[in-house]
């Protein structure tokens, strides 16, 4: 990101508007980092919660590991998480259409995270060269993430 900005050959109010332009996208994004930091709060909490919760011995096979409401034959039946695979309920969960399946809030939270950051991406991208490339490539390729602010 060490590239600058030449506005010298502009008229003094298109640079006013580049400038303006550049500040509302600084801004954005500011707005979406600590949004999507919010979200991690969240899930984390929740996730510190339902570790706790699940250890009680068949606590999760009568109740929603979320809401703690008890699961009942047709009013409020158990809907299995396809990431976590704990049990919650249909207030707690919604349908995936693609993936033919419930999932619940935090988890849902979970994948918006990852996928507002692009974490998935760098994941991804990690992975396919930590198989491929030798120890010297590998390490010119941190320096180009670093050196571009992907890392």
């Amino acid at each position: 990101m060490g590239r600058k900005l030449d506005l010298s050959k502009l008229t003094d109010d298109e640079a006013k508007h580049v400038w303006e332009v550049v500040q509302r996208d600084f801004d954005l994004r500011k707005k979406e980092e600590e949004r999507l930091e919010d979200l991690k709060c969240k899930i984390d909490k929740e996730s510190s919660k339902r570790e706790f919760l699940t250890r009680q011995s068949h606590l999760n096979e009568t109740h929603c590991v979320h809401c703690l409401q008890p699961f009942k034959f047709l009013l409020n039946s158990k809907r299995q998480c396809l990431d976590c695979h704990f049990y919650t309920c249909k207030g707690c969960s919604r349908y995936n259409k693609k993936e033919q399946g419930w999932v619940c809030d935090p988890c849902r939270l979970s994948r918006i995270v990852k996928i507002g950051s692009l974490e998935w991406y760098y994941e991804h991208v990690r992975s396919r060269f930590k198989r491929l490339a030798s120890p010297e490539l590998s390490g010119c390729f941190m320096q180009v993430l670093q050196n571009t602010g992907l890392n």
